[in-house]
């Protein structure tokens, strides 16, 4: 796969889509078939072929050169390589002591292009979200959460702490659901941001585990009558509080997927519960067009993890063979009421 960093400063360029739509944005990256895009200071990605052949032909020009994989720049003359990637000299420094790397340094390298001395990797931290590196001393004690997240300035200022936010979350991934058949009687259930405390002793309660951001709760009663039966159905979804924007979209389309499970009192192996509420997740990563939303993506699919890991790959494997009318039908047959 190519994996090429281009120029995140200077004149922005305006974009023309193959439907005539514009956008302005500076290239960071181009990686595989896609271009990454920084529009209005937050980055996205989006198909090289989504636009007209004039900024294809650009593209090309640009990834045709030998390029620094920090600034982005035009390499010209001496470089420092490492890993496979070329560097201008001034620009091959360490993030936390600034100073720039000799021969036989050991570094290590993050998402966004960040590099650190090995033995200075404890003056640093790594958000929790996005995996960028950043120094501790430049951090405000905020983006240390009590209970023990770390979240770099960019990720802490997109987080999600009070219900106005929250509610924007939800209304952008109800949509999604209702797209792919799957409706969520969302002004029932109750929602609650909490910290990872909580969270922990929630998941206690019913042998769950793992280093959960979110967690369904569900209660049902059942009244029957000579000629009816009707089913009341109570969900509380805890989420972590602070998860920034896409992150939280992620999870709250998993818990949403759990409730739809519920409802239907839909009964299967945690493999397949995991993996069915982790695709229910990814498709409105899918929606989203931020290189957070491609990373939180990547870690799902490369995830090695026995249950949400493999189970995601099993569950997406279904859903290519059967589309997602066929593997809601799947899932409905594997229903048992009590």
């Amino acid at each position: 796969m190519l994996i090429l960093i281009l120029p995140i400063s200077g004149n922005a360029r305006i974009w023309k889509s193959v439907n005539g739509t514009e956008i302005e944005g500076t290239v960071f990256e181009i990686k595989g078939e896609r271009v990454g895009l920084r529009i209005n200071g937050r980055d996205y990605h989006f198909l090289i072929s989504r636009f007209q052949k004039s900024d294809q032909l650009y593209l090309q020009k640009w990834s045709s050169e030998t390029r620094c994989a920090s600034c982005a720049g035009k390499i010209t003359e001496g470089f420092r390589e490492a890993g496979g990637l070329k560097y201008h000299k001034q620009c091959f420094r360490c993030l936390s002591c600034r100073k720039t790397f000799d021969g036989g340094d050991g570094l290590a390298k993050d998402l966004w292009g960040g590099l650190v001395h090995l033995d200075h990797l404890t003056r640093v931290s790594t958000c929790d979200t996005c995996n960028r590196f950043f120094r501790r001393e430049d951090a405000e004690p905020k983006q240390f959460f009590p209970d023990g997240r770390m979240s770099c300035k960019i990720c802490f200022n997109d987080g999600i702490f009070d219900r106005q936010k929250l509610h924007q979350v939800r209304e952008r991934v109800l949509p999604i659901l209702r797209g792919v058949g799957m409706k969520i009687s969302a002004d029932l259930i109750r929602i609650e941001l909490v910290d990872r405390p909580f969270l922990d002793r929630e998941a206690l309660r019913i042998k769950a585990g793992g280093k959960l951001r979110g967690l369904t709760l569900t209660k049902y009663k059942i009244t029957r009558g000579a000629n009816f039966t009707n089913t009341d159905f109570e969900h509380r979804i805890y989420l972590l509080y602070g998860l920034p924007y896409v992150e939280c979209i992620s999870v709250l389309a998993h818990e949403y997927a759990h409730v739809w499970l519920n409802e239907r009192f839909i009964e299967s192996t945690p493999l397949e519960i995991e993996g069915f509420c982790n695709l229910v997740s990814e498709i409105c990563l899918a929606q989203d067009k931020t290189k957070i939303a491609s990373i939180l993506r990547e870690n799902m699919i490369q995830s090695e993890n026995p249950i949400y890991g493999m189970g995601f790959r099993k569950m997406r494997s279904k859903l290519k063979a059967l589309g997602w009318n066929g593997l809601l039908a799947e899932m409905l047959a594997k229903a048992s009421p009590p």
